[in-house]
């Protein structure tokens, strides 16, 4: 009597649907091998493509097609097996049923997981595989299979400086601030370049995509929260969504907090945040409305005279002889532009109401 096996192996396609499996041998008078995995030989309809991993206990992959794949290499004729995948996306188990054949031959079960970021994550696939009939007394079995495949993050969706330029904001121009707030900037700095004052803005009107980038960023890097718990970003109707993936993995599908805190730091220096900042920037920003402005200050004169709004003259003689001076942050105040409070915790950063 020939015992036939039929083997499984996991399959993620990197770039289209195809098959590789383990070889599975049978165990006969005539032909006595054990079964075994690994690069074998296929039926002559099945095309060969790239596996992440065949036969193993875990896969990891960005893409998300994959495959099951069971193998015999000698006759099944007369065997018709049942499968009952659960595939771990929460979805109802999957029932497959298998003919056998007179030569060897491939059934592969192909199944695709969502590609949003929020999916890209481990699954836990399992497999219950079961004779159903075994007309020729051939002794048919089938093993059953248990996995998991870590959906990876793509390139694209992955945390990194290349998000920089996909929700540019990082507007510097005092012209792009409302119209409410602006007349009060020009004239504040208009009063502060006349007093000797050298005044460099750096941000000014910022989408909400692009704070949100900025604080979690900050976050990350920081290490002040953990990558894998960054809430996704929450667009308003008709807004484009900043789907970014902050956890990184490594090949085998494990969390990389090290790679990921490094990628945050990179963003955060590609988006232009100050350096000396010590707290997240604003999830929820004035910048988003036009009413804020973070603007460097600096001047060299140990006293210097600059008018209020009133058009009275103020002597600053206090250091230090930037923006988080006192004196001059009571004079921005007399143009409506208030300094965020700590000074020296945001620096740069002067708004419509402090915040």
């Amino acid at each position: 009597m020939t015992t036939t096996t039929v083997r499984y192996a996991l399959i993620s396609v990197m770039v289209t649907m195809g098959l590789l499996v383990g070889t599975a041998a049978t165990g006969s008078a005539a032909a006595r091998a054990a079964v075994t995995f690994g690069v074998g030989r296929t039926s002559a309809s099945a095309p060969t493509a790239p596996s992440c991993l065949s036969g193993a206990d875990t896969c990891a992959s960005s893409d998300p097609d994959v495959a099951l794949a069971w193998s015999s290499a000698v006759s099944t004729a007369g065997c018709r097996f049942r499968l009952t995948i659960a595939w771990g996306d929460g979805k109802a188990p999957q029932t497959v049923n298998l003919s056998g054949a007179a030569a060897g031959k491939v059934w592969p079960v192909t199944h695709t997981y969502p590609g949003r970021v929020s999916a890209r994550r481990p699954y836990r696939i399992s497999a219950l595989a079961t004779v159903v009939s075994d007309a020729q007394a051939r002794g048919c079995s089938i093993e059953s299979a248990a996995t998991t495949f870590t959906l990876l993050c793509t390139d694209q969706q992955l945390s990194g400086a290349s998000w920089n330029p996909r929700f540019p904001g990082g507007n510097r121009d005092v012209t792009a601030l409302n119209d409410t707030f602006r007349p009060g900037v020009e004239a504040f700095i208009d009063a502060m370049t006349d007093a000797g004052i050298t005044v460099s803005p750096q941000s000014t009107m910022r989408s909400p995509q692009r704070s949100y980038l900025m604080h979690f960023s900050y976050l990350v890097s920081k290490q002040q929260i953990a990558p894998q718990d960054v809430p996704a970003y929450v667009p308003v109707a008709g807004e484009k969504a900043a789907r970014v993936c902050w956890l990184h993995r490594t090949a085998s599908g494990q969390p990389d907090t090290a790679t990921s805190v490094r990628a945050a730091a990179g963003l955060l220096s590609a988006l232009g945040v100050d350096s000396t900042l010590r707290t997240a920037p604003a999830l929820h920003s004035r910048h988003n409305t036009g009413d804020a402005i973070d603007m460097r200050t600096q001047w060299p004169a140990s006293t210097l005279k600059i008018k209020r709004a009133d058009g009275t003259t103020v002597k600053i003689t206090t250091r230090p002889q930037d923006g988080t001076n006192a004196q001059l942050i009571a004079v921005g105040a007399t143009y409506g532009v208030r300094h965020f409070s700590p000074a020296t915790v945001d620096r740069n950063h002067w708004s419509s109401d402090g915040h």
